[in-house]
């Protein structure tokens, strides 16, 4: 497993941007699991070379995207609540930063498990 290699790709960008997106398109939902779980696949389909290459980038592109929906939603909820609010709901938003990556890592080798499955790259 190299590590340039699976940066160099464009496939952490576009699950970043992916992940950015539909966390907009939602209405700023805090149910963005899904989505990333369905862009960690994509993900593992793009990466399909090794399962640690597909686990590793769609965590790095879960890790990423995550931080940056927590910061957007800490940063609404600053403007539209004050920070009083936003010392209450911290704690919460950090478990749901974990559970993002998670279930990205998980979507990244589901998505590596179908490619190899439907011999997507064969």
């Amino acid at each position: 497993m190299d590590l340039n290699k699976i940066t160099k790709g464009k496939s952490i960008p576009l699950g970043i941007i992916i992940i950015i997106i539909t966390y907009l398109i939602s209405g700023l939902s805090t149910s963005v699991a899904p989505f990333i779980l369905f862009t960690g696949i994509l993900i593992g389909l793009m990466n399909s070379d090794d399962i640690k290459e597909a686990a590793v980038a769609s965590f790095l592109a879960s890790l990423i995207a995550s931080v940056i929906v927590i910061i957007i939603s800490l940063s609404i909820m600053t403007m539209s609540y004050g920070m009083a609010y936003v010392a209450y709901f911290a704690s919460p938003y950090i478990l749901y930063g974990i559970m993002y990556v998670i279930a990205g890592v998980i979507g990244g080798i589901i998505g590596y498990y179908i490619s190899n499955e439907i011999n997507l790259y064969d």
